[in-house]
């Protein structure tokens, strides 16, 4: 081997990341996966349990990915095409009562969220009957009320100022809930929101007004993409020929996952990975220091003494795993004061179909009722992929606890137990759904650090992390991961296979690369360019 790279990290991010590089790059150039655990995939995290004489699905980390046209959602698409798991995919229709019902925990009630004209002609639930108020108020109030030298704030002020403090407490907060485990309070508008954010910000006559102004920044800012975006839509035509009853099945879909979870897609990833001759996977070793070596090559060293010596290295770790790595040399206010939120999964499974009192795929909890629960939402995993229980008389719910209030709920996520978990999922289950049988099997698991928080100021931050990366190891590190542009797997995947396809210079790898990953992204959080 003459080159290499190292990927360091064993998640979605790394998985991606290395599979990418390994179709692109020749036979004899190799790439280093390193991962501190004892396992592969990171927060994609899949088991099968058994109770009651039944087999079952337990989800611990993400459990459904999303269809439609979107870069996002194509890149995952086409990974599980060409990773061949086609006949693996589940999947709920868009005419599915998991696709068409999400309900909001508000004043001891499930309310649904309205999916279209028709439901809200049969009338808004109480969460519900803020919003018109706050879309009238914002047509009616101009930029007046703008922060004039604001260059970010909460979601909270941002939602509040413009359409009325109801629709961040009972909506917007709940929405935050599920995706962040974050409270809007700290989150950034101008991260999160952009579109909107940038709307307020750059015209006179409110938010919703504004949008058909953004929406014409944003075709001139992609309008710089075109060729690739015609070259993407001409590769995913050309897959449509070769499949064309995955990708129909999948244009009826809503959601997706596999039969066996979301696992099956890692394990796809590390499989196929440890089959490619130029591909090292190295699992067990944390990496300890990383630093410039002799000649000028990037050197990777692990918790056993071992140094790897890499043209480049592209760092898919948390951020406080950069922190710990780099120590008093990381100057990134990203690295800094990115906080991450710690999320109990609670997996609660009933020998019996439909105990649910209601159709769907789960409720979020607002802020409005966040005295009355110490959970983030629960999902009704039954209702919204079926077809993993197989013939099974059973009924899986996931409890999400904690979150920005975990500490204040439990304590110590080092010392809080796996009892107290489990029962304060029972207790929401029983008190906000009504369900009073036994379960068959209850099984908690703690994400510590699992989701990053993008905190008012997150953008200028992301600025500065882009500066910090391209200033070490003479410009051999790019980052990509769940703390950069987004934090859910379709994004990690994108922007890992963006990273290998179309800013690394593969051909010339004995040259710093001076690519910190975050070109784009950064971008992309200013139309106005």
């Amino acid at each position: 081997m003459t080159a290499a790279i190292s990927v360091l990290g064993g998640g979605i991010s790394g998985l991606s990341t290395a599979w990418y590089l390994s179709q692109r790059l020749p036979p004899n150039v190799k790439v280093q996966l390193i991962e501190g655990s004892s396992r592969l995939g990171g927060w994609v995290w899949s088991e099968v349990r058994q109770a009651g004489g039944a087999s079952f699905l337990a989800e611990k980390g993400p459990r459904t990915l999303r269809t439609g046209n979107s870069r996002e959602a194509l890149a995952v698409l086409e990974l599980v095409d060409d990773l061949d798991l086609r006949s693996q995919v589940v999947t709920a229709s868009k005419l599915s009562a998991a696709a068409r019902n999400r309900y909001i925990y508000y004043k001891g009630e499930l309310n649904c969220m309205p999916s279209g004209l028709a439901s809200l002609l049969t009338g808004l639930p109480p969460a519900v009957r803020c919003l018109p108020r706050g879309i009238w108020h914002d047509l009616t109030t101009r930029k007046s009320t703008t922060p004039a030298d604001s260059a970010d704030e909460s979601i909270h002020n941002f939602i509040s100022r413009r359409f009325g403090e109801d629709v961040d407490d009972n909506l917007a907060s709940a929405v935050m809930h599920g995706i962040y485990a974050a409270d809007t309070k700290e989150l950034s508008a101008r991260a999160l929101l952009y579109p909107f954010w940038l709307a307020d910000h750059t015209g006179e006559t409110g938010v919703l007004r504004g949008l058909r102004r953004v929406a014409k920044l944003s075709r001139a800012y992609n309008a710089r993409f075109s060729a690739r975006d015609n070259r993407e839509r001409l590769d995913n035509a050309y897959r449509r020929t070769q499949n064309p009853e995955f990708w129909e099945s999948i244009d009826e879909a809503s959601m997706y996952s596999f039969c066996s979870g979301m696992q099956t897609l890692t394990e796809s990833l590390a499989s196929k990975l440890r089959s490619r001759p130029n591909v090292e996977i190295i699992v067990g070793q944390s990496v300890s220091k990383i630093q410039l070596g002799a000649g000028g090559m990037a050197e990777v060293v692990l918790a056993n003494g071992q140094t790897l010596s890499a043209n480049h290295i592209v760092n898919t770790l948390p951020l406080h795993r950069i922190q710990d790595i780099f120590g008093e040399a990381c100057s990134s206010t990203l690295v800094e004061k990115t906080p991450y939120a710690n999320v109990a999964v609670v997996n609660v499974a009933y020998l019996a179909k439909k105990v649910e009192p209601v159709d769907g795929f789960g409720y979020l909890v607002p802020r409005a009722s966040a005295s009355d629960s110490k959970a983030l939402g629960v999902v009704f995993d039954s209702c919204a992929l079926p077809a993993q229980d197989g013939d099974a008389d059973i009924s899986r719910l996931t409890v999400m606890l904690g979150g920005s209030r975990f500490s204040s709920l439990f304590g110590d996520p080092d010392s809080v137990s796996n009892s107290t978990l489990e029962e304060a999922a029972l207790e929401t289950i029983r008190t906000q759904l009504g369900i009073k049988m036994a379960p068959a099997d209850v099984d908690a698991t703690l994400g510590r650090k699992c989701i990053p928080s993008y905190t008012v100021g997150y953008v200028d931050r992301l600025k500065s992390m882009h500066e910090w990366v391209k200033s070490q190891l003479n410009g051999r590190m790019s980052v990509v991961g769940a703390a950069y542009g987004g934090p859910a797997v379709p994004q990690c995947i994108l922007h890992a296979r963006d990273l290998v396809d179309h800013h690394l210079n593969l051909d010339a790898l004995e040259a710093p690369q001076n690519i910190s990953g975050l070109e784009e992204i950064i971008d992309g959080f200013d139309y106005r360019k």
